[in-house]
């Protein structure tokens, strides 16, 4: 039998809500995936719900901390904001981009507790992506008519559309996205 922890526990997690989503994930399939029984699995996160939700706590933690140091550097705008894009790459490549599906999944379920943390994790990163477009404008290098909330959620569809594409497709989710993404989106926030 396999040595576990709940550190393995929750990366065989992710790696088989990438495969399966939560529609197939079960206790028996992750304990299949890791050569032991429900059981064991059990013995460690008592229901799958608190699984899921040690699995989003870890990623929320890591993803604030992250995305509060880049937001309060020295850097100007422009940098901080490929910054931003590049640690959520960092964030969202360490899964294989299994958190943006798993965030879209618990939104579908009729689970308040999970719902707010996916809540709390998004409101989080458009605050942050506001933060940094309002020193654009301190510094006058971005437009004022851009709504910083709907660039935020149109840097969220780009990587939940990633992940979904990789998932249909297969096609491999490469490094360095982000300086695609954040090169149209800071052509679209820059002052002409």
């Amino acid at each position: 039998m396999r040595k576990l922890s709940k550190a393995i526990i929750k990366e065989a997690a992710i790696e088989l809500i990438k495969e399966k989503g939560l529609k197939e994930f079960t206790a028996r399939n992750l304990g299949n995936k890791l050569g032991v029984t429900d059981a064991a699995i059990f013995k460690y996160f008592p229901t799958l719900r608190n699984l899921f939700e040690e699995i989003l706590l870890d990623f929320i933690a890591e993803c604030k901390q992250s995305f509060s140091a880049v937001v309060h550097s020295d850097l100007n705008a422009e940098e901080k904001l490929r910054k931003l894009l590049k640690v959520y790459e960092e964030k969202f490549l360490k899964t294989n981009g299994a958190m943006p599906l798993l965030c879209f999944e618990i939104s579908r379920m009729n689970d308040v507790g999970l719902r707010e943390l996916i809540k709390e994790y998004w409101d989080f990163y458009l605050e942050k992506v506001e933060e940094v477009i309002k020193q654009g404008w301190k510094e006058n290098i971005f437009r004022e008519d851009i709504n910083p909330r709907t660039v935020g959620l149109t840097i969220n569809g780009y990587y939940i559309s990633k992940a979904l594409r990789n998932m249909v497709t297969g096609e491999p989710i490469d490094e360095g996205f982000s300086d695609k993404i954040a090169s149209i989106v800071l052509e679209g926030l820059r002052k002409k």
